[in-house]
């Protein structure tokens, strides 16, 4: 992991995208020094993972949540000939 600002991303644009791709390292740029207005570069292949995982974290959220409101009794029970009668409409 490396920590640059944006002058030095610009001067070394094509030598910091290769550490990313070819090394999977990972890099911070700094816009103004405050920490604030930070961005980090990953490849595809991390990005993509983190979003899977955030994915999948909203799902585990959905299904804890269900089981809660199961748990409470605040279901709905309809039968097979309900849901065709449903369908139907």
């Amino acid at each position: 992991m490396q920590a640059i600002s944006v002058s030095e991303a610009r001067k070394n644009f094509k030598k910091y995208c290769n550490a990313v791709v070819e090394d999977n390292d990972i890099i911070i740029v700094s816009r103004n020094g405050n920490g604030k207005e930070n961005m980090v570069w990953i490849d595809l292949k991390a990005f993509n993972e983190l979003q899977k995982a955030k994915e999948n974290l909203e799902y585990m959220k959905k299904l804890e949540e269900s089981f809660r409101e199961m748990d409470e009794g605040k279901v709905v029970i309809k039968s097979m000939k309900d849901l065709e009668a449903m369908a139907d409409e």
